[in-house]
Protein backbone atom coordinates (compact mmCIF):
# COMPACT_ATOMS: atom_id res chain seq x y z
CA UNK A 1 0.00 0.00 0.00
CA UNK A 2 2.83 2.59 0.43
CA UNK A 3 4.26 2.34 -3.00
CA UNK A 4 1.00 3.18 -4.28
CA UNK A 5 0.55 6.23 -1.74
CA UNK A 6 3.92 7.20 -2.63
CA UNK A 7 4.19 10.48 -5.06
CA UNK A 8 6.91 9.97 -7.73
CA UNK A 9 9.94 12.65 -7.75
CA UNK A 10 9.99 14.67 -10.86
CA UNK A 11 6.61 15.13 -11.61
CA UNK A 12 4.46 17.42 -11.17
CA UNK A 13 2.64 16.41 -8.17
CA UNK A 14 5.54 15.88 -6.42
CA UNK A 15 6.91 18.99 -6.62
CA UNK A 16 3.24 20.61 -5.91
CA UNK A 17 2.87 18.70 -2.91
CA UNK A 18 6.29 20.25 -1.89
CA UNK A 19 5.74 23.56 -2.22
CA UNK A 20 2.48 23.54 -0.64
CA UNK A 21 4.50 21.54 2.48
CA UNK A 22 7.27 23.81 2.24
CA UNK A 23 4.60 27.04 2.58
CA UNK A 24 3.11 25.80 5.64
CA UNK A 25 6.23 25.07 7.48
CA UNK A 26 6.94 28.78 6.24
CA UNK A 27 3.64 30.13 7.70
CA UNK A 28 4.21 27.81 11.35
CA UNK A 29 7.10 30.05 11.94
CA UNK A 30 5.73 33.51 11.34
CA UNK A 31 3.72 34.24 14.76
CA UNK A 32 7.14 33.48 17.02
CA UNK A 33 9.04 35.62 14.37
CA UNK A 34 6.62 38.60 14.81
CA UNK A 35 6.50 38.16 18.62
CA UNK A 36 9.88 38.27 18.62
CA UNK A 37 10.54 41.75 16.41
CA UNK A 38 7.02 43.11 18.09
CA UNK A 39 6.59 42.52 21.55
CA UNK A 40 7.72 46.37 22.65
CA UNK A 41 5.48 47.72 20.38
CA UNK A 42 2.81 45.33 21.67
CA UNK A 43 3.38 45.89 25.12
CA UNK A 44 3.23 50.00 24.19
CA UNK A 45 0.37 49.58 22.89
CA UNK A 46 -1.93 47.83 25.43
CA UNK A 47 0.08 49.45 28.22
CA UNK A 48 2.07 46.15 29.30
CA UNK A 49 5.61 45.86 30.62
CA UNK A 50 7.72 44.04 28.04
CA UNK A 51 7.82 40.84 30.70
CA UNK A 52 4.28 41.03 30.88
CA UNK A 53 3.72 41.00 26.98
CA UNK A 54 5.92 38.21 27.08
CA UNK A 55 3.35 35.95 28.21
CA UNK A 56 1.05 35.85 25.57
CA UNK A 57 3.76 33.75 24.07
CA UNK A 58 4.34 31.76 26.89
CA UNK A 59 1.15 30.80 26.49
CA UNK A 60 1.23 30.29 22.76
CA UNK A 61 3.79 27.48 23.55
CA UNK A 62 1.74 25.84 26.60
CA UNK A 63 -1.31 25.99 24.22
CA UNK A 64 1.23 24.28 21.58
CA UNK A 65 2.49 21.39 23.80
CA UNK A 66 -0.96 20.31 24.45
CA UNK A 67 -2.11 20.28 21.25
CA UNK A 68 1.23 18.34 20.32
CA UNK A 69 0.31 15.48 22.38
CA UNK A 70 -3.23 15.52 21.31
CA UNK A 71 -2.29 15.44 17.97
CA UNK A 72 -1.28 12.03 18.59
CA UNK A 73 -4.93 10.97 18.96
CA UNK A 74 -5.76 13.09 15.65
CA UNK A 75 -3.70 11.31 13.78
CA UNK A 76 -5.30 8.42 14.11
CA UNK A 77 -8.77 9.22 14.03
CA UNK A 78 -9.14 12.59 11.62
CA UNK A 79 -7.79 12.51 8.04
CA UNK A 80 -3.92 14.49 8.07
CA UNK A 81 -4.77 16.76 5.17
CA UNK A 82 -7.56 17.83 7.22
CA UNK A 83 -5.90 18.64 10.27
CA UNK A 84 -3.25 20.44 8.43
CA UNK A 85 -6.09 22.67 7.03
CA UNK A 86 -7.10 23.16 10.30
CA UNK A 87 -3.36 24.30 11.46
CA UNK A 88 -3.34 26.86 8.82
CA UNK A 89 -7.27 28.19 9.46
CA UNK A 90 -5.96 29.09 12.67
CA UNK A 91 -3.12 30.70 11.72
CA UNK A 92 -5.84 32.97 9.63
CA UNK A 93 -7.73 33.46 12.17
CA UNK A 94 -4.97 34.43 14.98
CA UNK A 95 -3.74 36.81 12.43
CA UNK A 96 -6.83 38.60 11.98
CA UNK A 97 -7.62 38.34 15.61
CA UNK A 98 -4.30 40.06 16.44
CA UNK A 99 -5.00 42.59 13.92
CA UNK A 100 -8.44 43.18 15.92
CA UNK A 101 -7.84 42.95 19.41
CA UNK A 102 -8.58 45.77 21.54
CA UNK A 103 -7.08 44.61 24.93
CA UNK A 104 -3.85 42.82 25.78
CA UNK A 105 -6.14 39.76 27.27
CA UNK A 106 -7.77 39.20 24.09
CA UNK A 107 -4.96 40.12 21.73
CA UNK A 108 -3.12 36.84 24.35
CA UNK A 109 -5.67 34.80 23.52
CA UNK A 110 -6.38 35.01 20.31
CA UNK A 111 -2.78 34.67 20.08
CA UNK A 112 -2.98 31.48 21.48
CA UNK A 113 -4.72 30.25 18.39
CA UNK A 114 -1.22 30.11 16.64
CA UNK A 115 0.13 27.82 19.45
CA UNK A 116 -2.58 25.62 18.26
CA UNK A 117 -1.87 26.18 14.73
CA UNK A 118 1.76 25.70 14.91
CA UNK A 119 1.28 22.22 17.03
CA UNK A 120 -1.38 20.69 13.89
CA UNK A 121 0.52 22.25 10.90
CA UNK A 122 4.21 21.30 11.62
CA UNK A 123 3.07 17.85 13.23
CA UNK A 124 1.03 17.10 9.79
CA UNK A 125 3.45 18.82 7.19
CA UNK A 126 6.50 16.29 8.37
CA UNK A 127 3.86 13.43 8.73
CA UNK A 128 2.66 14.17 5.21
CA UNK A 129 6.24 13.86 4.36
CA UNK A 130 5.15 9.34 4.00
CA UNK A 131 3.87 10.21 0.68
CA UNK A 132 7.27 10.51 -0.62
CA UNK A 133 9.62 7.79 -1.55
CA UNK A 134 12.17 7.31 1.34
CA UNK A 135 15.17 8.31 -0.46
CA UNK A 136 13.37 11.75 -0.98
CA UNK A 137 12.19 12.31 2.11
CA UNK A 138 15.11 13.30 3.73
CA UNK A 139 15.60 16.14 0.97
CA UNK A 140 11.81 16.93 1.19
CA UNK A 141 12.16 17.61 5.32
CA UNK A 142 15.20 19.73 4.64
CA UNK A 143 13.26 21.77 2.56
CA UNK A 144 10.48 22.26 4.97
CA UNK A 145 12.76 23.49 7.51
CA UNK A 146 14.27 25.76 5.20
CA UNK A 147 11.28 26.84 4.72
CA UNK A 148 10.18 27.79 8.33
CA UNK A 149 13.87 29.54 8.88
CA UNK A 150 13.24 31.73 5.68
CA UNK A 151 10.07 33.37 7.56
CA UNK A 152 12.83 34.93 9.80
CA UNK A 153 14.71 35.93 6.82
CA UNK A 154 11.82 37.52 4.65
CA UNK A 155 10.54 38.58 7.58
CA UNK A 156 13.27 40.86 8.29
CA UNK A 157 12.41 42.57 5.40
CA UNK A 158 9.22 43.09 5.10
CA UNK A 159 7.94 43.04 8.73
CA UNK A 160 9.41 46.97 9.40
CA UNK A 161 8.16 48.13 5.74
CA UNK A 162 4.67 46.57 6.50
CA UNK A 163 4.96 48.68 10.61
CA UNK A 164 5.66 51.55 9.07
CA UNK A 165 2.24 51.54 6.31
CA UNK A 166 0.26 50.54 9.59
CA UNK A 167 1.88 49.52 12.53
CA UNK A 168 2.45 46.28 14.58
CA UNK A 169 -1.41 44.70 13.74
CA UNK A 170 -0.67 45.46 9.95
CA UNK A 171 2.33 43.21 10.08
CA UNK A 172 -0.30 40.10 11.00
CA UNK A 173 -2.83 41.03 8.55
CA UNK A 174 0.15 42.05 5.77
CA UNK A 175 2.24 38.78 6.46
CA UNK A 176 0.70 35.76 8.28
CA UNK A 177 -2.97 36.21 7.11
CA UNK A 178 -1.77 36.33 3.22
CA UNK A 179 0.86 33.31 3.72
CA UNK A 180 -1.54 31.20 5.94
CA UNK A 181 -4.52 31.54 2.99
CA UNK A 182 -2.00 31.09 0.43
CA UNK A 183 -0.57 27.54 2.00
CA UNK A 184 -4.52 26.90 3.09
CA UNK A 185 -5.38 26.95 -0.62
CA UNK A 186 -2.49 25.22 -2.12
CA UNK A 187 -2.33 22.32 0.56
CA UNK A 188 -6.45 22.25 -0.01
CA UNK A 189 -5.73 22.35 -3.79
CA UNK A 190 -2.54 19.23 -4.09
CA UNK A 191 -2.24 17.32 -0.82
CA UNK A 192 -4.14 13.77 -1.38
CA UNK A 193 -6.61 12.86 1.30
CA UNK A 194 -5.15 9.24 1.85
CA UNK A 195 -1.83 8.62 3.38
CA UNK A 196 -0.11 5.29 4.21
CA UNK A 197 -0.40 5.94 7.79
CA UNK A 198 -3.79 7.19 7.94
CA UNK A 199 -5.30 4.37 5.73
CA UNK A 200 -3.30 1.91 8.49
CA UNK A 201 -5.50 3.79 11.42
CA UNK A 202 -7.44 0.87 12.24
CA UNK A 203 -3.93 -0.94 12.94
CA UNK A 204 -3.18 1.39 14.89
CA UNK A 205 -3.80 2.00 18.66
CA UNK A 206 -3.07 5.10 20.34
CA UNK A 207 -1.83 3.52 24.12
CA UNK A 208 0.24 0.71 21.73
CA UNK A 209 1.53 3.43 20.03
CA UNK A 210 3.24 5.03 23.03
CA UNK A 211 4.01 2.05 24.50
CA UNK A 212 5.89 1.07 21.42
CA UNK A 213 7.39 4.36 21.37
CA UNK A 214 8.74 4.92 24.79
CA UNK A 215 9.81 1.40 24.79
CA UNK A 216 11.88 1.60 21.93
CA UNK A 217 15.33 2.52 22.75
CA UNK A 218 16.19 4.42 19.50
CA UNK A 219 12.67 5.96 19.40
CA UNK A 220 12.83 7.50 22.66
CA UNK A 221 16.31 8.26 22.86
CA UNK A 222 16.05 10.16 19.24
CA UNK A 223 13.44 12.33 21.04
CA UNK A 224 15.50 13.08 24.14
CA UNK A 225 18.49 13.90 21.70
CA UNK A 226 16.60 16.45 19.95
CA UNK A 227 15.21 18.12 23.18
CA UNK A 228 18.40 18.32 24.46
CA UNK A 229 19.73 20.12 21.05
CA UNK A 230 16.51 22.20 20.80
CA UNK A 231 17.27 23.86 24.62
CA UNK A 232 21.13 25.24 23.37
CA UNK A 233 19.19 26.01 19.80
CA UNK A 234 16.74 27.96 21.57
CA UNK A 235 18.82 29.64 24.40
CA UNK A 236 21.39 30.81 21.60
CA UNK A 237 18.24 32.14 19.36
CA UNK A 238 17.24 33.87 22.62
CA UNK A 239 19.98 36.24 23.40
CA UNK A 240 22.69 35.93 21.21
CA UNK A 241 21.19 38.85 20.00
CA UNK A 242 20.80 40.74 23.34
CA UNK A 243 24.47 39.27 23.65
CA UNK A 244 25.97 41.33 20.65
CA UNK A 245 24.37 44.26 21.58
CA UNK A 246 25.71 44.45 24.99
CA UNK A 247 28.88 43.19 24.48
CA UNK A 248 29.93 44.81 21.17
CA UNK A 249 27.51 47.82 21.13
CA UNK A 250 25.75 47.58 18.22
CA UNK A 251 23.16 49.09 16.70
CA UNK A 252 19.25 47.27 15.82
CA UNK A 253 20.28 47.47 12.49
CA UNK A 254 23.42 46.07 12.64
CA UNK A 255 21.83 43.17 14.71
CA UNK A 256 19.18 42.47 12.62
CA UNK A 257 22.08 41.82 9.61
CA UNK A 258 23.40 39.30 11.73
CA UNK A 259 19.88 37.94 12.16
CA UNK A 260 19.59 37.63 8.36
CA UNK A 261 23.31 36.22 7.84
CA UNK A 262 22.38 33.38 10.41
CA UNK A 263 18.72 32.51 9.28
CA UNK A 264 20.57 32.37 5.35
CA UNK A 265 23.03 29.85 6.60
CA UNK A 266 20.55 27.97 8.60
CA UNK A 267 18.54 27.71 5.13
CA UNK A 268 21.64 26.58 3.85
CA UNK A 269 22.45 23.68 6.47
CA UNK A 270 18.75 22.52 6.02
CA UNK A 271 19.17 22.43 2.18
CA UNK A 272 22.66 20.80 1.66
CA UNK A 273 21.62 18.29 4.37
CA UNK A 274 20.33 15.62 2.96
CA UNK A 275 22.90 15.28 0.06
CA UNK A 276 25.64 15.44 3.16
CA UNK A 277 23.55 12.83 5.25
CA UNK A 278 23.50 10.54 1.82
CA UNK A 279 27.37 10.16 1.68
CA UNK A 280 27.95 9.71 5.34
CA UNK A 281 24.91 8.80 6.93
CA UNK A 282 21.84 10.48 9.07
CA UNK A 283 23.07 9.55 12.72
CA UNK A 284 26.60 10.92 12.12
CA UNK A 285 26.13 13.84 10.31
CA UNK A 286 23.06 14.87 13.66
CA UNK A 287 25.72 13.77 16.15
CA UNK A 288 28.81 15.11 14.67
CA UNK A 289 27.23 18.26 13.77
CA UNK A 290 25.49 19.26 17.26
CA UNK A 291 28.44 18.30 19.15
CA UNK A 292 30.55 20.94 17.18
CA UNK A 293 27.70 23.61 17.54
CA UNK A 294 27.72 22.74 20.85
CA UNK A 295 31.89 23.21 21.51
CA UNK A 296 31.51 26.95 19.66
CA UNK A 297 27.87 28.24 21.51
CA UNK A 298 30.36 27.36 24.89
CA UNK A 299 33.62 29.54 23.58
CA UNK A 300 31.98 32.10 20.72
CA UNK A 301 31.42 34.29 23.59
CA UNK A 302 34.95 34.65 24.90
CA UNK A 303 36.53 36.32 21.77
CA UNK A 304 36.86 39.88 22.06
CA UNK A 305 36.98 39.96 18.60
CA UNK A 306 33.72 41.22 17.00
CA UNK A 307 33.54 39.71 13.76
CA UNK A 308 35.54 36.65 15.47
CA UNK A 309 32.41 35.91 17.30
CA UNK A 310 30.01 36.46 14.59
CA UNK A 311 31.79 34.49 12.39
CA UNK A 312 31.54 31.20 14.98
CA UNK A 313 27.89 32.20 15.56
CA UNK A 314 27.57 31.98 11.70
CA UNK A 315 29.16 28.60 12.26
CA UNK A 316 26.44 27.41 14.55
CA UNK A 317 23.46 28.26 12.57
CA UNK A 318 25.08 26.05 9.35
CA UNK A 319 25.50 23.45 11.46
CA UNK A 320 21.96 23.26 13.58
CA UNK A 321 20.43 23.80 10.12
CA UNK A 322 21.71 20.18 9.19
CA UNK A 323 20.83 18.86 12.37
CA UNK A 324 17.16 19.82 12.94
CA UNK A 325 16.66 18.42 8.89
CA UNK A 326 18.69 15.33 9.82
CA UNK A 327 17.23 14.60 13.00
CA UNK A 328 13.63 15.26 11.76
CA UNK A 329 14.37 13.13 9.43
CA UNK A 330 15.61 10.09 11.67
CA UNK A 331 12.73 10.77 14.06
CA UNK A 332 9.83 10.02 11.59
CA UNK A 333 11.94 6.88 10.24
CA UNK A 334 12.26 4.93 13.87
CA UNK A 335 8.21 3.86 13.53
CA UNK A 336 7.03 4.34 10.47
CA UNK A 337 3.36 2.86 11.45
CA UNK A 338 3.48 5.39 14.28
CA UNK A 339 4.39 8.45 12.30
CA UNK A 340 1.77 10.44 13.42
CA UNK A 341 2.67 9.88 16.95
CA UNK A 342 6.37 10.38 16.58
CA UNK A 343 5.76 13.83 14.79
CA UNK A 344 3.50 14.86 17.36
CA UNK A 345 5.85 14.25 20.31
CA UNK A 346 8.76 15.72 18.10
CA UNK A 347 6.78 18.95 18.18
CA UNK A 348 5.82 18.54 22.16
CA UNK A 349 9.35 17.92 22.36
CA UNK A 350 10.64 20.98 20.59
CA UNK A 351 8.23 23.30 22.98
CA UNK A 352 9.20 21.61 25.75
CA UNK A 353 12.84 22.15 24.62
CA UNK A 354 12.50 25.74 23.84
CA UNK A 355 11.04 26.64 27.09
CA UNK A 356 13.90 25.18 28.69
CA UNK A 357 16.32 26.67 26.62
CA UNK A 358 14.46 30.09 27.13
CA UNK A 359 14.03 29.56 30.76
CA UNK A 360 16.44 27.79 32.03
CA UNK A 361 19.07 30.68 29.98
CA UNK A 362 16.99 33.49 31.67
CA UNK A 363 17.76 32.37 34.84
CA UNK A 364 21.30 31.68 34.74
CA UNK A 365 21.82 35.00 33.02
CA UNK A 366 19.87 36.55 35.84
CA UNK A 367 22.36 34.98 38.57
CA UNK A 368 25.27 35.23 36.27
CA UNK A 369 26.48 36.45 32.54
CA UNK A 370 26.29 34.98 29.22
CA UNK A 371 29.44 33.43 29.54
CA UNK A 372 28.06 31.14 32.01
CA UNK A 373 24.73 30.84 30.27
CA UNK A 374 26.05 29.56 26.95
CA UNK A 375 28.49 26.96 28.72
CA UNK A 376 26.27 25.54 30.33
CA UNK A 377 23.64 25.52 27.27
CA UNK A 378 26.63 24.11 25.22
CA UNK A 379 26.52 20.78 27.92
CA UNK A 380 23.36 20.24 26.95
CA UNK A 381 24.26 20.01 23.49
CA UNK A 382 27.08 17.99 23.95
CA UNK A 383 25.13 15.82 25.73
CA UNK A 384 22.45 15.22 22.96
CA UNK A 385 25.47 14.21 20.15
CA UNK A 386 25.85 11.65 22.98
CA UNK A 387 22.32 10.45 22.88
CA UNK A 388 22.32 10.27 19.23
CA UNK A 389 25.30 8.39 18.99
CA UNK A 390 25.12 6.09 21.40
CA UNK A 391 21.46 5.23 21.38
CA UNK A 392 19.71 5.91 18.46
CA UNK A 393 19.88 3.84 14.90
CA UNK A 394 19.12 5.03 11.71
CA UNK A 395 17.28 2.50 10.15
CA UNK A 396 17.22 3.77 6.66
CA UNK A 397 21.21 2.43 6.76
CA UNK A 398 20.70 -0.59 7.86
CA UNK A 399 18.24 -0.57 4.92
CA UNK A 400 20.30 -0.17 2.37
CA UNK A 401 23.33 -2.53 3.59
Amino acid sequence: MDEKLEILPKTGSYYSILIALVLSGFTASIASMLSGLLLIDIGETFNVTVGIAGQMCTFSFVISIVFALLTSIFSIKYNHKVLLQVGLISYAASAIGCYLAPNFNIMAAVFSLSGIGYALATTMVFTLTELFPQKKRGEAIGFIIAGMSSSYLIGALVVPYLQSIGGWRYTFLGYMLPSSILALILATATVPKNTSSFDNRDQIKLGEGFKAVFSNRSAFSSLLGYLLAIATWQGVLTYFTSFFRESFLISIGEASIIILIGAILYTIGSVASSRIANRVGRKPLVAVSILIASIIVMVFTYSPIFVLSVGLLCVICLLVGMMDASSTSLIIEQLPLYAGIMMSLQRAVTQVGSSIGSGLGGAILIFSGYKSMFLILGVFGIASAMVFHWFTIDHSSSKTE
